[in-house]
């Protein structure tokens, strides 16, 4: 028996050891996902970032395009012109009497032609300035969009990973609930047995217990619900089954807790007031621009043509020209523009003025939720043990003929909403610290 034992041992340690590899290594696959990670996951593949993202590179361009009007521009001409007959002039001249009613032609009837024109704005009174700075605005208006878009998606998918917690605790709640009114049933059961309680008791009992299990499935379903809206954002299949950090349980004190400067912050943070003041500028800037239109627009011009003619001495040129334009009078056509784009930019001032109430507001209810979350959260641990204590005694009571069974369903019954107001209290808190974040522009 000793030979054999001596060679199964050493048999075993590789095998051991390989099953622990195993294990560290599933470990590792499924390691719990983190708000950062599913953050991460979720902006990646979010088709509504993806939409705000392509109109800022839209925005991007149309100031490129603005800016273009700096540049010269080069233009290459080139045709074939055919007429019926040889264009020609009339012969009046009185000294020469007999070549009155000759025609002399002075171009062919069919001839190419072709030329490079290059022209370039010197003076548009600000037309092409303050369109730059229109598309500039614009662009930055863009730019908030974005970022406020991924806030947003970032505060809602915190709220779907939340809720997946939140969800489990529950779950694990309503489980504990089945098992004590269970333990309770099993304990009634045993005593109507024995003729030491009334049938009453134990009916009363199994009510409780059908209650629990309905409690349980309801608990369990909204499990599966949380869990498949957390897996759309994730881009993975709705049933399957997802680990997350409990970020409710780990200890986390708000980013900042003074009122005053979480409302300043959010003055300059956050991403919807930036967006239109940006509008808004974009339109006063667009509004300068069609302004400009009654002003005076001064340009050079230069180039070179070739046109086919035996007729000229010269059939190619080289020139060069400064041109204006100053358009006096259109019918009121620029200025009802002009002042469209200004009412327009003072529409959306107005709307910025209400988005800043809305926002302070906002802060301020943000900033008394996780008051009261931190608050709460002082108080449900306590209650928790002390329910878990006035089970036990009661059911120590009953069980001893000195305490009806209505105690110790009551006694589960708080329990339940001691545990219930816990896990409540402790995720109203996590999700309450990331809505301040939110608010003041920091999320």
């Amino acid at each position: 028996m000793k030979k054999n034992s001596h060679p199964r041992k050493i048999l075993w340690l590789p095998v051991s050891l390989f099953c622990l590899h195993l294990l560290t290594l599933s470990g590792t696959a499924y390691a719990a996902e983190s708000l950062e990670q599913a953050w991460d996951i979720a902006l990646k593949r979010d088709h509504v970032l993806a939409s705000a993202q392509y109109k800022e590179q839209a925005a991007q361009h149309q100031l490129s395009s603005a800016q273009a009007n700096y540049l010269p521009k080069l233009a290459v001409e080139a045709g074939y012109l055919r007429t019926e007959s040889e264009p020609a002039a009339k012969i009046n001249i009185p000294a020469l009497p007999m070549l009155k009613g000759a025609s002399l032609p002075f171009a062919q009837d069919s001839a190419y032609f072709g030329g490079v024109t290059v022209s370039a704005p010197l003076y548009t009174s600000g037309k092409i300035s303050s369109g730059v700075a229109a598309a500039r605005a614009q662009a930055d208006a863009s730019e908030a969009r974005t970022k406020l878009t991924r806030s947003e998606l970032k505060l809602a998918i915190a709220q779907s990973y939340i809720a997946v917690l939140r969800a489990e605790h529950a779950n694990e709640v309503a489980k504990s609930h089945i098992s004590a009114v269970s333990k309770h049933v099993s304990d009634v059961q045993e005593l109507f047995q024995q003729g030491y309680v009334a049938k009453h008791d134990l009916l009363a009992s199994q009510v409780a217990l059908a209650n629990a299990q309905q409690l349980g499935l309801q608990a369990a379903n909204a499990l599966e619900l949380s869990r498949a809206a957390y897996n759309r954002w994730m881009g993975r299949p709705y049933d399957q089954t997802v680990e997350l950090v409990d970020i409710g349980l780990a200890g986390q004190t708000p980013a900042e807790s003074d009122l005053n400067t979480l409302l300043q912050t959010a003055n300059t943070q956050r991403k919807e007031l930036q967006e239109l003041t940006m509008q808004s500028s974009a339109l006063q800037n667009q509004a300068a621009s069609v302004r400009a239109g009654h002003l005076p627009q001064i340009g050079v011009s230069a180039g070179y043509s070739k046109l086919e003619n035996r007729y000229l001495a010269e059939d190619k040129a080289w020139w060069v020209g400064v041109v204006m334009k100053w358009e006096l009078f259109d019918g009121g056509l620029i200025r009802n523009q002009a002042s469209q784009l200004a009412v327009n930019a003072q529409a959306v001032r107005e709307a910025e003025l209400d988005v800043r109430e809305k926002i302070a507001l906002q802060v301020r209810q943000s900033w008394l939720s996780q008051q009261e979350a931190n608050a709460r959260m002082q108080l449900v641990s306590k209650a928790v043990e002390q329910a878990d204590e006035t089970l036990l005694l009661a059911r120590e009571r009953y069980r001893s003929g000195l305490a009806p069974n209505s105690d110790v369903l009551d006694a589960e019954t708080r329990r339940l909403q001691a545990y219930s107001n816990r896990d409540n209290a402790l995720y109203d808190r996590a999700f309450a610290r990331l809505q301040l974040q939110h608010a003041a522009g920091q999320l």
